[in-house]
């Protein structure tokens, strides 16, 4: 062997990374999955004490064999049980589903870990039924800034905790004693800036305040199944993200107690699947959020407001997805239009009219005959269609698009749905050949994009 193979054995003998100090080796094994952090302990016993001090603590089963269950419970039971008591954990994971398992260990792993100056507690469990969480939870949780509670829980809330430090609550199916408690929390936790409460139920009450001074975000999905009208009041002056899924059957049922001054993003999913009723409160809601700057609407509040064109001005508005159940009407469409003069960029997913629309009923949109909104004439950059089916009224509207917007800079339009041979994908491309200042991309079948020169 020669000197420089000598050398190069030599440095392959050192132990460089355990040299490095417990600081960073900790960093280091807080990237791994924690099993496979764990098993780095067979390599030095340097190791072993730095795998035991892991700030977060990640527990994950997601196989659904007797086998994984035993190595499940065994590893949590030793790994907490093993952990100094005085050692605080920053984060608390633990995630499963399938069957009805671990129950007997549940609430004791939940509150070692509660009882270590916790920071972060994410629960997701897939019991069958409903899995009723240690009572004294939020006493425990009073020093603890985030919590994630997901699937099929029952909490109970009690009346005079305060959460002074909790800046995330995110909750998903947990049932709660009633609406009214999970009301009193929010008012207790004067810190709170992001908050989602989804497909969540009160044993009783029927409605629910959610206030909070300092919130930024919300996120509200409503229960799948309605069982009744659930009445909402929001106080969240400081609002900057709204996203709401919910049934309407009246006036009063989504109340904002003031306007949203610093809303910049809202996603609305409001509806109504019988007899239009509570109009007022989706127009209610919009004027209350009139000062967002990116807007989606969804195709069941799009059909619930057809027909309905008190729009109030979004003078703020710079983007605007609006998803298509079965047509946009050309008043619908132009009302839009005529109350965001700034708008810049405007999106179809789900396409213009529905497919359905599209084989059996024409109408003419009369683009031509309507005034051209200043948005469009001033300050609309981008087009986004979706679907397109090539029927007349579509087509229209592409070239009213393409005849007003001057300050139009690219319009994609998505053609897998014409046949090659159609009358309509001739006309785009002839379309696509004139336009000299706006960019025309038509997106076929494979994805591929022919722009104009």
């Amino acid at each position: 062997m020669d000197s420089t193979s000598k050398q190069l054995a030599n440095i392959c003998k050192v132990d460089r990374i355990s040299d490095l100090p417990d600081s960073l080796l900790i960093a280091i094994l807080a990237l791994l999955p924690i099993e496979t952090a764990v098993r780095t302990c067979i390599l030095s016993k340097r190791w072993r004490p730095l795998c035991e001090s892991l700030p977060n603590l990640d527990f994950v089963d997601v196989r659904n064999y007797r086998k994984s269950r035993t190595h499940f419970t065994d590893f949590v039971d030793k790994f907490l049980m093993r952990r100094p008591i005085d050692l605080k954990i920053a984060k608390f994971q633990l995630y499963f589903y399938g069957g009805d398992y671990y129950r007997d260990r549940v609430n004791e792993w939940i509150m070692n870990a509660l009882g270590r100056d916790l920071k972060e507690i994410q629960l997701c469990f897939g019991y069958p039924d409903s899995y009723e969480l240690v009572q004294d939870f939020f006493y425990m949780c009073t020093g603890v800034e985030v919590i994630w509670l997901r699937w099929r829980m029952s909490v109970e809330i009690p009346e005079n905790v305060k959460l002074l430090r909790l800046r995330v609550l995110r909750l998903l199916g947990v049932t709660f004693s009633s609406y009214e408690s999970l009301g009193k929390l929010l008012l207790n936790c004067p810190v709170l800036e992001d908050l989602a409460i989804e497909e969540c139920k009160g044993l009783t009450g029927n409605s629910l305040s959610i206030c909070g001074s300092v919130l930024k975000r919300l996120t509200y999905f409503g229960s799948c199944v309605e069982e009744f009208v659930l009445r909402i009041l929001i106080d969240t002056p400081r609002l900057e993200k709204f996203e709401i899924l919910s049934f309407t059957d009246g006036d009063n049922d989504i109340l904002f107690k003031e306007n949203l001054p610093f809303l910049k993003i809202a996603e609305i999913d409001i509806y109504n699947y019988g007899i239009p009723r509570g109009v007022d409160c989706m127009f209610g809601l919009l004027k209350k959020i009139n000062n967002v700057k990116f807007l989606t609407l969804s195709d069941r509040t799009m059909g619930f407001i057809i027909g309905h064109y008190e729009f109030p001005a979004f003078h703020n508005l710079t983007e605007l997805v609006l998803n298509i159940d079965d047509y946009c009407h050309e008043t619908l469409l132009d009302n839009f239009l005529q109350n965001s003069p700034n708008l810049e960029s405007l999106k179809f997913p789900q396409g213009l009219v529905s497919r359905l629309f599209a084989d059996y009923s024409h109408r003419s949109w009369g683009w031509s005959q309507i005034r051209v909104p200043e948005c469009l004439s001033a300050h609309l950059k981008t087009v986004h269609i979706k679907k397109f089916n090539g029927i007349n009224e579509e087509l229209a509207f592409v070239k009213f698009l393409l005849g007003y917007g001057s300050s139009l800079r690219n319009v994609s339009i998505e053609i897998s749905n014409l046949p090659k041979d159609a009358e309509a994908r001739q006309e785009l491309l002839n379309l696509q050949s004139e336009s000299t200042t706006c960019k025309l991309n038509l997106i076929d079948e494979k994805g591929t994009c022919s722009q104009s020169i």
